[in-house]
């Protein structure tokens, strides 16, 4: 009778450690869900401001080229 209380009782201490650990897991997994949301929409933001910086380097671009025409005719080659 003793030793079927001595295993009851280590079985509510292992059953009462899962318990501990699963909750240990949730909150884990928890922070870790919060944390790739915030991750998520820094990566949207970069998306956008990158999307931005594009639009940006293709009007330079294009203003670059309209300037080289007008150079073109203003500023005519000398021949030697």
């Amino acid at each position: 009778m003793a030793d079927d209380n001595r295993l009851i009782e280590i079985m509510a201490d292992l059953l009462a450690e899962v318990h501990q650990m699963r909750l240990e897991n949730n909150e884990r997994l928890e922070r870790l869900e919060s944390q790739t949301a915030k991750n998520n929409l820094a990566i949207g933001e970069l998306r956008l401001s990158v999307m931005k910086l594009a639009e940006k380097i293709e009007d330079i671009y294009h203003l670059d080229q309209r300037v080289r025409v007008l150079e073109e005719i203003v500023l005519p080659k000398q021949s030697l």
